[in-house]
């Protein structure tokens, strides 16, 4: 039967690439790191060419059948190339490789997921990554930044970078429902993907689903314990339990997936993956952090107000730390109701005040001082507010004077105001100019 993938496709994962696309739009920008890679001679494919094995039929017939039953169940016409890797450990790989000659769509599969792997769990292996050339994943790969000199991950900026790699994690949701439709079988993809993360097999593991399962259950209510329980692949239990989900739903049956029992509705199973998937966000879940961040984020909008002429550097100075330190959604911090930051605020004050240490007390008020500075002015009236503040956290005056001193040190003012004055001046003059 005929595959919705639209349908299929975790709707995170795809609101994501559509915000990539429309608030930094990437296209332009892909469609010209394409052209440069189409200047190319050779890419990837000779590098699997020299360092794999091409798994022809003749050569594998194993694999050649099942990537065959794969683009069946799929119903695909699969054209990828598939190379054998020279590694032990269980995993697979999709490259888009573009050069002068064409676009080559290529499948990496290591020699031990060969050899560790039954037939249905290489489905699962394979319909995974099958799922990235579908979804158009492996080209927003054209994101990530090459030069070794950059530090950021991606070409994009901080809050475009942040959004792209959460994307990325939820674009293996969707991969993994394919994976599970390759395969038809939830203990098999499930059994893929713990031997690919643990590198185990049932000799040594008793890949019991069921009490895996359990344990997901029992702590996801508590995400600072599950990034502590899973710190090498944080990932795990929640892919592990969003194929689950989706293994019982009303959308893997429509697609041709086998259920029997109580199926679980569309919107009930996709909501409960976004909140597994709120899991993975950054955010300060231990309390004493969650009070700095927040004392942060409402001082801070306290500070922007003080002289009436809220400018944009120092709005974007406070998401800028908000994102940096903390979240990756920074603007659901932020309070703008004066009431209501003056109440939460004593809450919060309170808490570090008891529980903080000095170290956590000069971080907020050097960040606070950072947000004061950005607009190219450190006001008397911006002053206070940091002073008041110093006051609700115990910090002396003298401490509180020495901070912010520190602070205009060590990142100047950041803002140019003859700069600003001259620029616009300058904008206005070329408007009216340069008119037709």
């Amino acid at each position: 039967m005929a595959i919705d993938w639209k349908d299929i496709r975790y709707r995170g994962d795809l609101a994501d690439v559509e915000e990539l696309f429309s608030t930094y739009r990437v296209g332009d920008y892909l469609k010209t790191y394409e052209a440069n890679l189409q200047q190319r001679d050779r890419g990837m494919r000779e590098r699997l060419l020299k360092d794999g094995i091409r798994l022809t039929e003749n050569l594998s017939p194993r694999i050649h059948r099942i990537f065959k039953e794969v683009c069946e169940v799929l119903a695909i016409n699969g054209k990828e190339e598939i190379f054998c890797l020279p590694e032990q450990h269980v995993n697979a790989y999709a490259f888009l490789d573009i050069q002068e000659s064409g676009t080559y769509s290529l499948i990496g599969i290591t020699a031990g997921a060969l050899e560790k792997l039954d037939d249905a769990e290489v489905k699962s292996l394979l319909g995974h990554e099958l799922a990235h050339f579908l979804f158009g994943n492996n080209r927003l790969n054209g994101l990530i930044s090459t030069d070794e000199k950059n530090p950021s991950a991606t070409v994009l900026p901080p809050l475009g970078e942040s959004l792209f790699l959460r994307w990325r994690k939820k674009a293996e949701i969707s991969a993994d429902r394919v994976g599970l439709l390759a395969s038809g079988d939830f203990n098999a993809s499930a059994k893929a993907f713990i031997k690919g993360v643990f590198g185990l097999s049932e000799r040594n593991l008793n890949l019991d689903i069921e009490a895996l399962l359990r344990q997901v259950d029992e702590i996801k209510g508590h995400p600072e314990i599950i990034k502590e329980a899973f710190a090498s692949h944080p990932l795990l239990p929640i892919r592990l339990k969003a194929i689950e989900l989706f293994s019982r739903s009303e959308k893997a049956r429509r697609n041709g997936f086998p259920i029997v029992g109580d199926l679980i509705p569309d919107d009930e199973m996709e909501k409960a993956i976004d909140d597994l998937i709120r899991i993975t966000h950054r955010y300060p879940y231990k309390p004493l952090h969650e009070a700095v961040m927040r004392t942060i984020a409402l001082a801070g909008a306290m500070l922007l107000s003080t002289d009436g002429d809220i400018s944009d550097e120092e709005v974007k100075i406070l998401i800028q730390i908000l994102q940096y330190y903390f979240t990756d959604e920074p603007e659901k911090e932020i309070v703008t109701d004066r009431k209501e930051i003056e109440e939460k605020l004593t809450s919060v004050v309170g808490m570090i005040k008891e529980k903080g240490d000095e170290d956590d007390k000069k971080f907020i008020l050097s960040r606070l001082s950072d947000i004061a500075l950005a607009d190219g002015a450190l006001l008397d009236s911006e002053g206070s507010v940091i002073l008041q503040v110093g006051e609700w956290l115990g910090v002396p005056a003298r401490e509180a004077y020495r901070i912010m001193v520190s602070a205009a040190q060590s990142v100047g003012f950041r803002t140019d105001v003859k700069l600003n004055r001259i620029a616009e001046e300058l904008r206005r003059s070329l408007q009216v100019g340069c008119k037709l």
